[in-house]
Order: structure tokens, then C-alpha cells, then sequence
């Protein structure tokens, strides 16, 4: 601001002057002005570009440093934010590509024992299945044999009480327990040869 009202004045100064002589302000004069012709002059005219130089290098140029070192720093500090930014948020992707293919594995790991789990289970009840099944055929079996025993016993006392009652009246006399033994077995016999 210092320099620019200097420069200013120098203007106001040269137009008073030119003005003051109703002499319209020449190339020549403005010259002059700006190059002195004495030593003095000189001397004045380069102190006060060094007290210029001066002024500007503390009021506009150190603070101009400051601003543009105090900017390159906040430049740098957000780059290397946004850098340790980006690799937190890689590493955080590669973790997450990490544990989603764990997940996966350990997915498919307990489907696999699931299956297995659920094969042995499958056969375990089929073979019990089976064995109770097996268990129960051999039980109806029994039963079988056991109806047909207790029916073939049932007969063979029905056919004994017949014969003994057919005896006894063919005979017109009681039948002892000898007689009655024998006439069973004929008749038993003749039932196995009518069979055959």
C-alpha cells in the first residue's frame, strides 16, 4: 500500500508542477523526474528504492513466505493424510477379502460336516431300521412256529380225543393209555402217507 501512494504522490507532485507553469505535462518531464540529473538525486532516489525494497521484502514478502510455507505444510499433512487414509482403507479391504474367503471356507466346511454328519445319521437309522425290522421278522417267525406248533399240538389233542372216543365206542370198552398211544400213531401215519 506504502509503494502504491508513493507512486501516487509522485503523480500528484509532477501534475502540481505541470499544472503550476500551465505547461502540459511532457515526456521530458516525467524523465527527469524518474532520472536525476545530479548525484544527490541518484543517491535519494536509490535509498528510497532500498527503503521500498526493504519495506516490501517485511510487509509483503516474509508474510507471503510464511503463508505459502504454512500452506505447503497443510498440503503435505493432508496428502499424507489422505495416503495413510488409502492404505488403512486397503489393508481394511484386504482384511475383509481375507475373512470373507475364511467365512467361506469355514461355510463350506460346515456344510461338508453337515452332510457327513447327516450321511452317518441317514445310516444309523436305516440300520436300525433294518435290525428292528430283521428283529421283528425273526420275532414273527417264532410267533409263527409257535401258532403252528400250538396248532399242530391243538390238532394232535383234538385227533386224540376223537380217535379215543372213536376207539372207545368201536371197541364198546375204555381204551388204556397203551392202546390209546398206538391207535394215534396209525392214524398220524395215515394222514402223512395221504399227504404225500
Amino acid at each position: 500500500m506504502g509503494i502504491f501512494k508513493a507512486i501516487g504522490k509522485l503523480f500528484l507532485v509532477l501534475e502540481d508542477s505541470a499544472a503550476s507553469q500551465n505547461v502540459p505535462f511532457t515526456d521530458e518531464d516525467f524523465t527527469r523526474k524518474l532520472f536525476p540529473n545530479g548525484i544527490w538525486d541518484l543517491v535519494i532516489q536509490l535509498a528510497a528504492f532500498v527503503v521500498l525494497l526493504v519495506v516490501v521484502f517485511f510487509i509483503a514478502y516474509k508474510p507471503v513466505k510464511k503463508m505459502v510455507a504454512k500452506r505447503r505444510e497443510y498440503v503435505a499433512s493432508q496428502i499424507a493424510s489422505a495416503e495413510e487414509a488409502n492404505r488403512v482403507a486397503q489393508e481394511a479391504a484386504a482384511k475383509k477379502d481375507v475373512t470373507i474367503e475364511e467365512g467361506k471356507a469355514e461355510a463350506g466346511r460346515i456344510v461338508a460336516e453337515a452332510r457327513i454328519e447327516a450321511q452317518k445319521e441317514a445310516a444309523r437309522i436305516l440300520s436300525e431300521a433294518e435290525q428292528s425290522a430283521s428283529e421283528k421278522k425273526k420275532q414273527a417267525d417264532i410267533d409263527i412256529e409257535l401258532a403252528k406248533q400250538k396248532s399242530k399240538d391243538d390238532v394232535y389233542r383234538e385227533i386224540v380225543d376223537v380217535a379215543i372216543a372213536a376207539s372207545s365206542q368201536v371197541l364198546n370198552r375204555e381204551v388204556n393209555q397203551k392202546d390209546n398211544e398206538r391207535l394215534v400213531n396209525e392214524f398220524l401215519e395215515d394222514l402223512k402217507d395221504e399227504k404225500k
